[in-house]
């Protein structure tokens, strides 16, 4: 099965039906495919080509999911582009792809600008997604003048379909492949989970450059109708799921403790909402049980990476039982068990299976798991060593298959749903006049799931505020990356070999979450 097969069976037998509404549009699942075709045609004319990559910059707007149908639809592949991201960054994403053509949203048009002298090879066509622009031509133009019937494209259920990158230890993004049978073989997987094949009407506030987008999919396929937000604002989806009887949500937990804060929120009528999903970062138990008072509804959480499309492990419904036994409230601390049509075994350094609560690498196996890195052979047959998709990070399975993440192999911060490397930062701190030393980690943080602090030792003599590193990190890595705090101290532990005890500096940050540091 393809993508455009998924888009298909909702398009037969809900012709009629709304597929996707956002601000003042709203498109049947015909006239959706009809724009979709249309788009597709008009690739074909722009000359892009199979295994082509065709890089998107743009915040939520249902042009993007149309993007993400018609790019694959002729074998090309999309490349979604995480707007937080600095120049540099986008820069390195786009000079590892070197497209022809390049989707913008208006409010993206300076950051493409910018960067468009250092480009290793120049884009050839820019299309502004919001209007025209000076030397670019318009989306709405583009599709107008394109036909709308179904393109003849030889496609296979290997063909990648999505290049969505990942942040990498060494500080470059990594761009993660994923084919036709990923996308379909999660999107199924997350059908059987959820145990609801009605369609719902779904609100979609993540932002679509991230995996997340699956959740888009899978609705579409069964015939939801996706209620399309630009960005999330506490007050807007509050209002949303009042007004248009909202079935169904995804959140990352940081969006959760944004709406558990927000003072009017018994105001509202939540009743429709049957079922929150959640996940991509640590939620501590006390206000997942408080969200489950004030929402009412089902709750599921998933574990998974963009390299696993991304489902590895869920959390079910019945999972979440906040008044019950010791054991089953303990439950929510954990990521779940496997998902349908995925493998999961702990393992040690040697990938030898470990015994039931022993801690080691968290390996998954399955048709979700990505083809490979992007120009990353190397990296490639690392992480997918002997079959098995090496996740990174660090966790133990209990007797029943509950998996309890413990620590993150590659010291990952997960920060408002957003990926943060510490190394990465690390760098930039290192490059400071007055910094001898310097270490990164996550530390709790009730809005934000984590949030990015730095240890840093200053040189002999040398004085700096904790606002000036803060400041500084600013200029050099998007916003999203610079700590939000910073401790001085006379010198970081490290182990006999040189390397830096960042379970140590974390210890006394994670012990009241019950952590293993």
């Amino acid at each position: 099965m393809l993508l455009k097969d998924m888009l298909g069976r909702s398009v037969k037998f809900y012709p009629d039906k709304t597929a996707i509404a956002f601000e003042g549009s709203r498109h049947t699942y015909q006239e959706f495919n009809k724009r979709v075709n249309r788009l597709a045609n008009a690739l074909i004319n722009l000359g892009v080509k199979e295994g082509d990559r065709v890089p998107v910059l743009q915040d939520n707007c249902h042009q993007y999911i149309e993007l993400y149908f018609a790019i694959p639809k002729i074998g090309a592949v999309i490349v979604p582009l995480n707007y937080r991201l600095g120049t540099r960054e986008l820069l390195h994403i786009l000079n590892d792809i070197e497209p022809e053509v390049m989707f913008v949203g208006k409010d993206f048009l300076n950051v493409t600008d910018s960067i468009k002298p250092e480009l290793k090879k120049s884009i050839r066509k820019y299309i502004c997604i919001e209007g025209p622009h000076e030397g670019m031509e318009s989306y709405e133009n583009l599709l107008g003048d394109s036909s709308e019937t179904e393109v003849d494209c030889k496609v296979s259920e290997d063909d990648v379909a999505f290049q969505i990158y990942t942040s990498g230890t060494t500080g470059k993004p990594k761009g993660a492949m994923l084919t036709h049978r990923n996308v379909v073989s999660n999107t199924i997987t997350a059908t059987l989970e959820r145990k609801r094949f009605e369609p719902d009407i779904y609100l979609g506030v993540v932002p679509v450059f991230h995996v997340a987008v699956e959740n888009i999919l899978q609705m579409l396929y069964v015939g939801g109708t996706v209620i399309l937000l630009k960005q999330f604002d506490p007050k807007t989806v509050l209002e949303m799921i009042e007004r248009k009887k909202v079935t169904y949500v995804t959140l990352v937990p940081a969006m959760i403790n944004f709406l558990l804060d927000y003072p009017d929120i018994d105001k509202y009528d939540l009743s429709s909402l049957s079922l929150l999903f959640y996940g991509a970062s640590p939620m501590p138990v006390d206000r997942l049980k408080k969200a489950m008072a004030v929402f009412k509804c089902d709750f599921m959480q998933t574990f998974g990476q963009t390299e696993a499309s991304p489902m590895i492990s869920i959390l079910r419904p019945d999972d979440h039982i906040p008044d019950g036994s010791e054991e089953e409230v303990k439950r929510l601390a954990s990521c779940g068990r496997r998902a349908f049509n995925v493998e999961v075994k702990i393992v040690d350094e040697d990938d030898n299976k470990v015994a039931a609560g022993e801690v080691g690498e968290i390996l998954a196996k399955g048709h979700n798991v990505m083809k490979g890195y992007w120009n990353m052979p190397e990296e490639t047959a690392k992480t997918l060593r002997n079959g098995w998709l090496h996740t990174g990070d660090m966790g133990r399975m209990d007797d029943e298959g509950y998996i309890y993440i413990v620590d993150r192999k590659k010291d990952m911060i997960i920060s408002g749903g957003e990926n943060i490397y510490p190394k990465e930062i690390e760098e930039v701190l290192y490059t400071h006049p007055s910094i001898l030393e310097a270490a990164v980690i996550g530390v709790p943080d009730e809005k934000w799931g984590e949030a990015v602090k730095a240890v840093v030792v200053l040189k002999e003599g040398e004085k700096v505020t904790e606002d000036e590193i803060i400041e500084f990190c600013k200029k050099n890595l998007a916003g999203y990356k610079k700590p939000k705090s910073v401790n001085f101290i006379d010198t970081l532990p490290r182990t006999p070999s040189g390397k830096v005890l960042k379970p140590e500096l974390r210890e006394k940050y994670w012990k009241r979450y019950g952590r293993k540091v």
